[in-house]
């Protein structure tokens, strides 16, 4: 039975792999199926299906890219004006901010700290204000890739991410510290109540 329940899952796990690959619409409206290594910012990397070597084609003959993990990115034109609207537009600000979801974990020691800040001096935001508005040091971003950091779209994608999840993770944990610390403060207060009491 063990045989046999390996079997399938061997057998299934080999559909998914060779159903699920990464799309690359061309503006042609043709698609090919293969893996997309890497987004560069003039062209894009794969591996076509069933071939063994990487090809490259050029951005602008590209409409989107669609992930086996169903992240869809839009090519933008290279000829526009860079203001935020645009930035936000560009597939290399989308790969930072999804690069920094997957990979950023820098924040530990700032939310942690801002835990024990809270719990020590309950409601003071002093330590959370300071946390959270301290974008994160290179050193702790964490980067899969360093050379894709040299992409300034990308670059900018990852650190505006990275400081959103560092601000999400200190306020979360102050309220974790403070509610914690009201819990406690209750808790003593029914306890010495009740003492007094009998």
């Amino acid at each position: 039975m063990k045989t046999l329940i390996l079997v399938l899952i061997v057998v299934f796990s080999g559909i998914y792999n060779a159903v699920a690959q990464d799309i690359i619409t061309l503006k042609s409206g043709d698609e090919l199926k293969g893996k997309i290594i890497r987004l560069n910012a003039k062209d894009v990397v794969f591996q076509p299906q069933g071939v063994n070597d990487t090809l490259s084609m050029m951005r602008d003959q590209i409409s989107k890219l669609t992930y086996k993990n169903g992240t869809l990115i839009y090519l933008a034109e290279r000829n526009f004006v860079v203001d935020d609207l645009n930035i936000m537009r560009d597939s290399m600000y989308y790969k930072g901010v999804y690069d920094a979801t997957a990979n950023y974990n820098g924040y530990k020691a700032a939310s942690t700290g801002t835990l024990v800040a809270s719990l020590v001096f309950p409601f003071n935001l002093i330590p959370a204000i300071a946390c959270s508005a301290t974008p994160p040091k290179d050193e702790n971003m964490g980067y899969p890739d360093i050379k894709l950091i040299e992409n300034q779209q990308y670059h900018q994608g990852y650190q505006v991410q990275a400081h959103k999840i560092k601000k999400k993770k200190v306020w979360k944990n102050f309220a974790i510290g403070t509610g914690a610390f009201i819990g406690l403060y209750i808790l003593t207060l029914g306890l010495a109540t009740a003492v007094m009491i009998y």
